[in-house]
């Protein structure tokens, strides 16, 4: 009988430990699953940086820095943060600016000298013009007093002197046409005087264009040597000090503008579906506790990543993909530091 009491009482202890054990794992159930959902029901809350919209700010141009704003300063949309030595460079744009001075003058002396020829070319024309016409009027005359000399010779009215002395005038008037009219043509041929002129002005004018390109190329590249501000913000980083060299495209400030900080948070597929554009976000840091900061959802993206490659506060949902969306934060009074952790809660409206 002992033997066979010891045996019951070993069995009820492992039956005893059964239950124990099961009814430990139904309650590890049960509180894993209250979990689960109060999770669920937390809304859409997710955890992101605070960031805030950057440029790099760098010279078109090589050269040594002179000048460079104060890291922490704040700039204005176009004001000067930074400028490079230019005295070479200034004596390069007065030189392009005396050729182009030049060249201006040779032009207009080439016009002027166009003019000029095609006037005396066209005054010459007209006089051989007017000379050969004489010249042609002296022939016709000749021609006819030759003819009457002729005339009268032949009936005996005069002597072979005075046919002779028509006969001469006439030749005359015939040799002075000839040479008036190959004043006319050597008028004529001038012309291309006037032909000449006008390309040695068309290209007086082409170096025109060409000093003043040279110019426009100097003073831009005097204006790179100031380096203007691409936005409002604040001077967060500074790379160079005067005196260093630096090639054109390196970084000199780094400029941000802290008073329009955003936060990026990645929403689950299950959620995101109540996430819209303009929706109001309530943010707070931890160096600010029990403030809240005002935001505004301002882009979702429209293609998903997997929830494993992102922090979502989804325990339980790695299979899904999740959905960056861009908080918009206000920072007028620059309490907010890129780099701070936000809580970011989406405020949906009651249902």
């Amino acid at each position: 009988m002992d033997a066979l009491a010891k045996i019951n009482v070993k069995k009820t202890l492992v039956f005893i430990l059964l239950l124990a054990i099961m009814g430990a794992g139904l309650l590890i159930y049960n509180n894993c699953f209250r979990a689960r959902e109060a999770g669920r029901d937390q809304g859409l809350t997710a955890t992101g940086t605070l960031e805030a919209t950057k440029v790099m700010a760098s010279f078109k141009v090589p050269g040594k820095l002179e000048k460079v704003a104060a890291e922490g300063s704040q700039v204005k949309l176009g004001q000067e943060i930074a400028s490079l030595e230019s005295q070479e460079i200034h004596s390069d744009l007065v030189t392009a600016q005396g050729a182009y001075e030049a060249s201006v003058n040779q032009a207009r002396q080439a016009g002027e000298a166009v003019t000029l020829t095609s006037q005396q070319v066209e005054n010459t024309i007209a006089q051989g013009q007017a000379k050969v016409a004489q010249a042609e009027i002296g022939v016709n005359d000749a021609k006819l007093t030759l003819d009457r000399a002729t005339e009268l010779y032949n009936s005996g009215a005069i002597s072979k002197k005075s046919l002779d002395d028509a006969t001469n005038a006439h030749a005359l008037a015939q040799r002075k046409l000839e040479e008036a009219q190959a004043g006319l043509n050597q008028a004529l041929d001038a012309r291309l005087n006037v032909q000449v002129a006008q390309s040695q002005y068309q290209a007086a004018q082409g170096q025109v264009k060409q000093a003043g390109g040279a110019v426009q190329k100097a003073q831009a590249y005097l204006d790179n040597t100031h380096l203007l501000s691409p936005m409002d913000g604040f001077v967060t980083q500074k790379y160079l000090e005067p005196g260093e060299m630096l090639n054109a495209g390196t970084p000199v400030l780094e400029i941000s503008d802290l008073a329009h900080t955003f936060v990026n948070v990645y929403i689950s597929e299950d959620k995101i579906g109540r996430v819209q554009l303009n929706q109001a976000a309530e943010i707070t840091v931890a160096s600010f506790p029990g403030q809240v900061f005002p935001g505004k959802v301002v882009a979702i993206s429209d293609a998903g990543e997997f929830a494993v490659k992102k922090a979502i506060n989804e325990q339980y949902e790695h299979d899904l993909r999740s959905f960056k969306v861009k908080i918009d934060v206000p920072n007028p009074d620059l309490k907010l530091k890129t780099g701070m952790t936000a809580q970011v809660k989406i405020v949906e409206e009651a249902r």
